[in-house]
């Protein structure tokens, strides 16, 4: 802190950020922190304190944070800082082992988070940001607030002695002359000391590369400035336990305050991920004597690990390291290759280093006891396992396994062939002299290229589409392309016969005569046909013109098989072109059965038969009907026996008939009273002829004087005795009656008479 007060400066509980939130983890249990918002992968922690003290937190000035402006490097964690997250500092703590770093002035106000920590590898490392409230006027002072971040507790593998070095160091300082590196710092990281608040300011500027002046608060976070995110790592002993603390202090007073960001559960231990590089994709997990080898990329997966991390690899199954296969490392950094042994099977990534590529390879002196034979070379490729740590082992894995089956580079030997098709050359069968089952086909035109639309076979035996006579190749390989062979297969191509069908008539009755006749090219070529129906009807004949009588009802398919020499052919078949209809049966009754001269006949029809679509009736007296259940009248000069006949038809133009005798009786009658009474008392009332089977009727009543007094055109219409609406006088009136009968309708008749009306 400085010594710079500006009248009295007012302790904000950290009104640090901008557009976050922010919450102090006052009250909860160091262990359960760090668990949550520390460990990550290939660690384990245990043994907090906070402040010195284990179990819940009684200091305000831890806390959790969400930062969403994207230009601040860590968007959530925890903060250590040297103010109250929320709140006032009640009590002060003091880090007597930050001292070193203060110049000789008092810390006060300090933040300090430690644990106990096992990794999983030899390497850990965590992601952080330190910010001051220093930044950036008080740059390159004798008193700038510290952090540190201390090792201790175990054993250094570089110098076998014990741990106690800070691993917040500036990268890229570490050297023969300074192995403990810079610490990062104010002074040691920043863009000058400037009084507007703004950079770069004057010099001497430190490892700006690794600064962001905050200027006007624009990066979501309140400080002067801060650091870039950076990587606190260090090179250990994996499986065994380190201790670590994390500390900030103010210096001197209490004026500005300073703050440490650690990313939410970036304290791991790295495991290597193990990529498979195939020189072909296809091929699986198979090593090819002289042929296919196999390259692997371990990399570790967090790049900010750039220790000496160590690779273990170790190998079983029933190939023989070193003799049936070896690998080899390449020490990128270095340019270098080292082949591994039974006795030396570790590698260790170089500073700089995050993919180690591994060569492995098939030597030409395996021996294989037969061409099938399979050898299998397993490598566990592992960064370490902790067996005493069992919660660190279930939640990490820290090595990959690696299964290869080494196999004989085995040839394939197709024999060349020469084929005759016809129109297209649909299969073909090259010989295989050599090779496994496992071999695949291309089919390759004279110049090599792939031949499009043409299905690749699965096997010798192919199914293609040639259209066109020529010299075309057949390529076998092996899956991984080591085995190859070329069959060269000669085509010839003759045109397929081209065939048409026409016949007549198309339908008809039983029997129907139908003549088919075949149209073909070439005119060399021989016929077969096969005329049937979905019975058992089967005509085989090789006419060109075909005369077939079809008897049984149906339809019926026409089948012309060409043939051309040597032995091309083709077939057309005509489904269902031609329909031989049966014949209907014609039958009806009729009621009544002995009508009467006018009476109407009732017609039933009977017929039976499939698809009739025609009723044909003949009366017997020039009359006629097409509907199916007609009515008729007869009317006769006397009685007669009429012949009515019925004809039905189908669809297919098939006729039957029938003929039934009607007796018609002659019920004609003509008679007319001589008197009538029209004197109301309900008796003879009404002076009406009574006639039968009569047409153009008229009936006349006349007075003496020769007046009509009535007139009716009604058979069913009498005289009532009255004219102009009042009773006729009594006396004898003169009748007269035109009319003619039904049957002769032009043949008029006239009757007269006298009638006597009563009153």
């Amino acid at each position: 802190m400085k010594k710079f007060l500006l009248g009295t400066i007012i302790l904000l509980a950290v009104t640090m950020m901008q557009a976050q939130s922010i919450t102090s983890l006052l009250g909860q249990h160091v262990d359960t922190i760090l668990k949550h918002h520390v460990e990550g992968e290939g660690v384990s922690i245990s043994n907090g304190k906070f402040n010195n003290q284990s179990g819940n937190v009684t200091y305000p000035q831890i806390g959790t944070f969400t930062v969403s402006n994207p230009s601040f490097p860590i968007s959530n964690g925890i903060i250590l800082t040297t103010n109250a997250v929320s709140g006032s500092l009640s009590s002060i703590y003091t880090e007597n082992d930050l001292s070193s770093y203060s110049g000789g002035y008092p810390l006060t106000n300090c933040a300090s988070l430690e644990f106990d920590f096992v990794a999983m590898a030899d390497t850990f490392a965590f992601n952080y940001i330190f910010a001051s409230e220093e930044y950036c006027y008080w740059v390159n002072s004798s008193y700038n607030d510290v952090f540190a971040f201390l090792l201790t507790g175990g054993i250094d593998p570089v110098t076998y002695l014990p741990c106690n070095k800070n691993v917040a160091i500036v990268p890229g300082t570490i050297t023969a002359a300074n192995p403990n590196g810079t610490p990062v710092s104010i002074n040691n990281v920043n863009h000058g000391q400037h009084s507007s608040g703004t950079g770069p300011g004057s010099p001497p500027i430190s490892n700006p590369q690794f600064f962001i002046c905050n200027g006007a608060n624009n990066h979501g976070v309140n400080y002067g400035g801060f650091t870039t995110k950076l990587a606190a790592c260090a090179t250990i002993f994996g499986c065994n336990t380190y201790h670590m603390k994390l500390a900030v202090c103010n210096v001197s007073d209490q004026s500005l305050d300073s703050g440490v960001f650690i990313e939410e559960g970036s304290f791991y231990s790295p495991k290597v991920q193990v990529e498979q590089n195939w020189e072909t994709e296809v091929g699986g997990d198979t090593l090819i004597q002289n042929c296919r080898n196999l390259d692997l990329d371990c990399t570790i997966e967090h790049p900010f690990i750039t220790g000496y991390t160590s690779i273990n690899i170790d190998w079983g199954g029933d190939a023989v390291m070193g003799t049936d296969y070896s690998v080899i490392v390449e020490q990128v950094s270095l340019g270098t290759f080292d082949t591994l042994t039974v006795d030396n099977n570790s590698f260790f990534y170089q500073p700089g280093d995050t993919v180690m590529p591994l060569h492995v390879r098939m030597l030409p002196s395996v021996q294989f006891s037969n061409p099938d034979q399979v050898k299998t070379a397993i490598l566990y490729i592992r960064t370490q396992g902790c067996d005493g740590f069992p919660d660190l082992m279930d939640r990490f894995v820290g090595y990959d396994t690696i299964v290869l089956h080494l196999r004989a580079n085995d040839s394939v030997r197709l024999r060349d062939t020469a084929f005759t098709a016809c129109d297209t050359f649909k299969y073909i069968e090259v010989e295989k002299v050599r090779g496994s089952n496992s071999v695949s086909y291309v089919w390759l035109n004279n110049a090599g290229d792939t031949l499009q639309g043409v299905a690749n076979p699965e096997s010798i035996a192919s199914a293609c589409e040639l259209t066109q006579s020529g010299i075309y190749k057949l390529y076998a390989h092996d899956p991984w392309h080591c085995m190859t062979d070329t069959a060269t297969v000669e085509v010839s191509i003759v045109p397929r016969p081209e065939i048409n069908i026409t016949y007549t008539p198309d339908h008809g009755c039983q029997p129907l005569p139908v003549t088919w006749q075949a149209q073909y090219s070439p005119d060399y070529a021989t016929l077969l046909w096969n005329i049937y129906n979905d019975s058992t009807y089967s005509y085989i004949d090789s006419a060109v013109t075909l005369h077939t009588s079809l008897a049984d009802e149906g339809y019926y398919t026409a089948k012309l098989t060409v043939t051309t020499a040597p032995g091309c052919y083709d077939s057309l078949v005509m489904e269902n072109v031609v329909h031989v209809a049966g014949y209907p049966h014609a039958d009806f009754t009729f009621s009544p059965s002995e009508p009467e001269n006018g009476e109407e006949v009732f017609f039933f029809n009977l017929s039976t038969g499939t698809n009739i679509t025609n009723y044909s009736w003949n009366f017997g007296d020039g009359h006629s009907s097409y509907v199916e259940e007609p009515s008729h009248a007869y009317h006769l000069q006397e009685s007669d026996l009429m012949t009515v006949r019925l004809m039905v038809t189908n669809s297919e133009g098939c006729s039957d008939d029938t003929i039934q005798v009607v007796p018609v009786e002659d019920n004609y009658a003509f008679y007319v009273p001589s008197g009538f009474t029209p004197n109301t008392d309900g008796m003879n009332e009404i002076f009406l002829p009574r006639v039968n089977d009569v047409v153009n009727y008229e009936f006349f009543i006349f007075a003496r004087n020769g007046e009509i007094v009535f007139y009716t055109n009604n058979p069913d219409t009498g005289w009532d005795g009255t004219f102009g609406g009042k009773p006729a006088p009594q006396g004898v009136y003169l009748w007269k009656i035109n009319y003619a009968r039904i049957g002769t309708p032009d043949e008029m008749m006239v009757k007269t008479g006298t009638v006597t009306l009563i009153r």
